[in-house]
């Protein structure tokens, strides 16, 4: 039995593939209490069934990801610091200002509870599952996704193969189990996405039955001798096996946990995929490696992700460290730049007399920043956002160039504003001074989150 979890720890990371794995050890050596959490048996296990060569890890030639995965895992195993907990699940999250983290925790040694200051998602990918392509139920071992067809394809009978996609994964695939020799069809919804050295040899085998920029069948059904594919193309078709690959998607189940946990605190939850937002950070958030959406994936770049969320939850645990004030204090819900009464002359209006020269107004204007961590200590101006640039940019906005409509001067303001760095929402009201001898007119907006 392993030894058991601290009460609370500095960091909590979901996740034990190379990101987590990566953060995990940076976080350990940077003197920091860390508790890793995999739900699989084995830390990286999703890299144990890519057992195949590849040249992509510079100084590591031919290396299979497989034996890379046993490294790393090796590695974090002899660091004491790093609390590993496998074979277990994240069943429940909660936040709070005062506390951070709560996670209720389920595993081969029961039910446990963990408090931690902050949460890393490291949770890598998943197949896409598109309903009409990969049956929910029914499959027969004969509709597989591309972690299913990587497990399987050494092994797979000889026979009629459809592989659905059009990129560098469906690709190899198709070169590989013509090797093998497969009768292989391959078909995208686009153009080639593969790297150019693959579409080459992928052109130049005629024995590849190829469909390119065609659109995707419209039902794929299986029984126990095989797989019967309809399309407005080809009709009705019979494949031995059929595999979807196209692409991957963040793998949801950690996130669903945060998003509810931060809904139930009356915390606007980030979006699917999460990315490293700023607004997050003062909740003690984070995400590194595939699961924040990143345009190209990989071992190299989930490793550098791990180091850099590593150092981002040192950052963001410091202050509370070093100056320690009141829990209640440590963080708040939100922050809001308020510009209340500012007056000065526009070039705004459609009536003759206003294209003359400027028009009296008012805007008043709320600027929301999100939760944000409370010190009471002095801080670097350049870490926040300077009220100063925020008043300059609505003047300038306004005098810019003569707009006709108010409510065109709104959107070019929201639209403006929510460009700066940290800004999450904005409110907007713009008065007309002296449009009627009665009375003022105003116009709002609102964009962003609140």
């Amino acid at each position: 039995m392993s030894a058991p979890l601290p009460a609370i720890v500095d960091a909590a990371l979901i996740g034990a593939g190379p990101a987590g794995c990566s953060a995990a050890s940076w976080l350990a050596q940077l003197g920091l209490s860390v508790a890793l959490i995999e739900r699989a048996p084995r830390l990286c296990a999703g890299l144990e069934a890519l057992d195949f060569a590849q040249d992509w890890l510079l100084g590591e030639p031919g290396l299979r990801l497989s034996q890379l995965g046993g490294r790393y895992a090796g590695h974090l195993g002899r660091q004491p610091a790093v609390h590993l907990r496998t074979a277990t699940e994240l069943q429940h999250l909660d936040w709070s200002a005062s506390d951070g983290w709560s996670l209720q925790l389920h595993g081969a040694e029961g039910a446990q509870r963990l408090q931690a200051k902050s949460l890393l998602l490291a949770t890598g990918l998943t197949p896409r599952h598109p309903g009409p392509l990969y049956p929910a139920q029914g499959r027969g071992g004969r509709v597989l996704d591309a972690l299913e067809l990587t497990a399987r394809r050494a092994t797979l009978p000889r026979g009629r193969v459809l592989l659905l996609g059009g990129g560098d994964n469906a690709v190899e695939n198709a070169l590989y189990l013509r090797a093998q020799g497969h009768q292989v069809t391959i078909w995208s919804r686009s153009d080639w996405r593969a790297q150019s050295h693959l579409v080459q040899q992928l052109e130049a085998d005629a024995a590849i039955a190829r469909r390119p920029a065609l659109p995707l069948p419209s039902a794929v059904e299986a029984d126990g001798e095989s797989v019967r594919v309809r399309s407005k193309a080809f009709g009705e078709e019979a494949f031995d096996h059929v595999a979807v690959l196209l692409g991957y998607e963040p793998e949801p189940s950690a996130w669903l946990l945060v998003a509810d946990a931060l809904q139930r605190a009356g915390v606007t939850a980030p979006s699917q995929p999460f990315r490293d937002e700023p607004r997050f950070t003062p909740l003690g958030l984070f995400v590194a490696g595939d699961a924040s959406g990143r345009q190209h994936p990989c071992v190299q770049t989930a490793l550098g992700d791990g180091v850099v969320a590593a150092k981002q939850i040192e950052a963001f645990l410091r202050p509370l460290r070093e100056s320690q004030p009141p829990p209640a204090l440590r963080r708040s819900n939100r922050q809001v730049i308020h510009i209340a009464g500012l007056r000065f002359g526009a070039n705004l209006g459609v009536l003759d007399f206003e294209r003359e020269g400027p028009q009296p107004i008012q805007v008043d204007a709320e600027v929301n920043l999100g939760a944000q961590v409370i010190v009471s200590r002095d801080a670097d101006i350049g870490h926040v956002l300077d009220y100063r640039r925020v008043r300059a940019i609505i003047i300038d906005e306004c005098t810019a160039e003569h707009t006709d409509l108010l409510e065109a001067l709104l959107g070019k303001l929201c639209t403006r504003l929510m460009r700066l760095a940290g800004v999450v929402g904005v409110r907007i009201k713009v008065t007309k001074l002296e449009i009627f001898p009665d009375c003022q007119v105003a116009i709002s907006a609102e964009a962003g989150q609140w």
